[in-house]
């Protein structure tokens, strides 16, 4: 039987050149979406959550080095993103890039669709390639994300 792992680049791919600044990550809780009546899909999202006075667990702005896992960065932070395993198998962690670029050194869970076109990722593994990203966090809440982990997990 054959087994295909989905969306992984090995590090010899995802070299980091050490001289890179952090990457400036805008963040935003997906429970926080849903609270505003707002869709993940509005172009102006970020936008709507900046003006809307959210607090700082649901909405920001933080520095992420290029080496470092979105899920490492909001814990040193003193944010409480949701987690599980931390070796990207299973989606608690998941969320949604919606800005910028970010690569997973690893990926057991998610397929190749659900990263290329859904642009989901599992944030214990997910770091940012661009200077600047946004991503929806604790998209776990989805009801797609719900559905896939109900069948896989």
């Amino acid at each position: 039987m054959d087994i295909e792992l989905p969306a992984v680049r090995s590090k010899a791919e995802t070299v980091v050149d050490e001289d890179l600044p952090p990457s400036t990550v805008e963040y935003l809780n997906y429970r926080a979406i849903e609270r505003n009546d707002w869709n993940i899909e509005d172009e102006d999202l970020f936008e709507k959550a900046a003006d809307a006075g959210l607090d700082e667990r649901d909405y920001g702005v933080m520095e992420v080095e290029r080496d470092e896992s979105l899920l490492r960065a909001a814990d040193q932070a003193g944010l409480k993103w949701p987690f599980q395993c931390r070796s990207a198998t299973c989606s608690m962690c998941v969320g949604v890039l919606k800005d910028g670029e970010a690569e997973m050194d690893m990926n057991l869970f998610l397929e190749d669709e659900e990263v290329e076109e859904r642009n989901m990722r599992l944030t214990c593994v997910c770091a940012p390639v661009s200077d600047d990203l946004q991503i929806v966090f604790n998209a776990i809440h989805m009801p797609y994300a719900r559905d896939i982990a109900r069948n896989r997990g």
